[in-house]
């Protein structure tokens, strides 16, 4: 999956008249949450972290605007961000342009964000 590829909005969704019809660029959710997954999601940038998880911008905005994280370092080239984590821990964050199997990009009145397909549902 290529982030910085062109979007497709979700807006464009085609429907035929049946239900579970969706566009090539959508389908369900794989882990049975509930939503839409756009496969070619507009993100500018997407993060690895050391921790094993990716991170939208989205992500990353929110989590220092809330102060869950605390920026500690910015190296712009090559760009990295190091960042304090809620528990004192130190998160490094490297853009990427792949995303393994296992996660999907989703969009929702959250904002944009990376989800771990491999875990299961919370009950």
């Amino acid at each position: 999956m290529n982030p910085s590829a062109d979007a497709v909005a979700v807006s464009s969704i085609e429907w035929d008249g049946y239900d579970n019809h969706l566009g090539e660029n959508h389908r369900r959710s794989t882990d049975g949450e509930r939503g839409i997954v756009v496969t070619d999601t507009p993100v500018d940038v997407l993060y690895e972290g050391t921790n094993g998880r990716y991170y939208t911008d989205c992500q990353v905005t929110t989590n220092l605007r809330t102060e869950r994280w605390k920026p500690c370092i910015r190296q712009r080239d090559p760009d990295r961000r190091l960042v304090e984590t809620s528990d004192g821990g130190l998160l490094l964050l490297t853009p990427t342009d792949d995303l393994p199997a296992w996660a999907e990009i989703r969009v929702d009145n959250r904002g944009t964000r990376v989800v771990d397909t491999r875990r299961p549902l919370p009950k």
